[in-house]
């Protein structure tokens, strides 16, 4: 009985951890997200975004949607809702002028700022929130490589995931972020021009010691950076096995049953899950799931 309590608990956990995600994701597959949608669709919902994005260019400010048409209020509005859903920051960011074109209000409590004040400690680029800006130099420097050998083709479903840098909002809150982004549009020297980006608090979800990781996605080439190694590294920072292992894992089965469903030993299965842990610097096994899911490598439950 006590394993079948537990195991009823973390389905229930799942539920709750995933069925915002499933919301979101369910949405933005029609409308807009490159990541999660089919490949004939890709092209048609990066379009959506950026004709968003050109319809707020220069004009948008938070807090006054009520100038917009009502389609384009109602988009705005469903963004608002998926953000608040699934706790994070949903924006369209221009990096050719480094400013934003639109983001949730939920912004304003991620980096500790009321709504219409300003502070002199606060830039639209995060730099002012952000503990150690080495990472954002890395991630930087490791994406503009990548996107280098790509084809335009490969630039179009690209997509890429910095994890675990720690940041200070402007109420003394310390945070660590989880940063996913899905270039919309490229300049001429294939220099990501429009990007639709997400950013999440995901210390609950992490191990309190340092570390941060990077992960570039573009169909089958992935390649991933590591702090603890500090090179890149031709292959998913999760392998297939260890995919396999977490979506059992997520699903319900305990660790002796997915050892009995593989035809391994459990000694195995805690020993790749404990690996996997390690990698993406995991608490446990459930925010390794939730990890691997926000990653994209694992479908949401619901």
């Amino acid at each position: 009985m006590p394993f079948k309590n537990s195991w009823s608990i973390r389905k229930l956990n799942n539920r709750k951890t995933f069925c915002a995600h499933s919301s979101y994701t369910g949405w933005l597959s029609y409308n807009s997200l490159p990541s999660q949608m089919p490949d004939n669709k890709r092209l048609l919902n990066t379009k959506v975004l950026v004709d968003l994005a050109s319809q707020l260019q220069d004009t948008w400010q938070p807090g006054h949607e009520d100038q917009y048409p009502s389609v384009l209020r109602a988009q705005l509005a469903l963004l608002e809702e998926m953000a608040v859903l699934n706790k994070c920051v949903f924006s369209l960011f221009d990096f050719e002028t480094n400013k934003y074109i639109f983001h949730t209000k939920n912004l304003f409590d991620f980096i500790g700022l009321e709504l219409d004040l300003k502070s002199s400690k606060w830039d639209s680029s995060y730099l002012s929130l952000i503990e150690d800006r080495d990472p954002i130099k890395i991630f930087l420097a490791l994406r503009g490589k990548f996107l280098t050998g790509l084809t335009s083709q490969q630039r179009a479903s690209f997509q890429s995931i910095a994890c675990g840098s720690y940041l200070i909002n402007l109420k003394g809150q310390r945070l660590r972020g989880m940063y996913r982004a899905w270039p919309l549009t490229y300049d001429k020297w294939g220099n990501v021009k429009l990007s639709f980006d997400s950013v999440s608090n995901i210390r609950a979800l992490m191990l309190p010691k340092s570390g941060h990781w990077i992960r570039f996605a573009t169909g089958k080439k992935i390649h991933h950076w590591h702090s603890q190694h500090d090179q890149v590294f031709a292959k998913d920072i999760l392998s297939p096995r260890e995919i396999e292992l977490i979506s059992l894992w997520k699903s319900g089965m305990s660790i002796p049953e997915i050892a009995d469903h593989l035809f391994i030993s459990p000694y195995t299965v805690k020993n790749q899950l404990t690996n996997a842990r390690q990698r993406l610097l995991a608490r446990d096994n459930t925010s390794l799931a939730q990890l691997a899911t926000l990653m994209g490598v694992l479908k949401p439950v619901f």
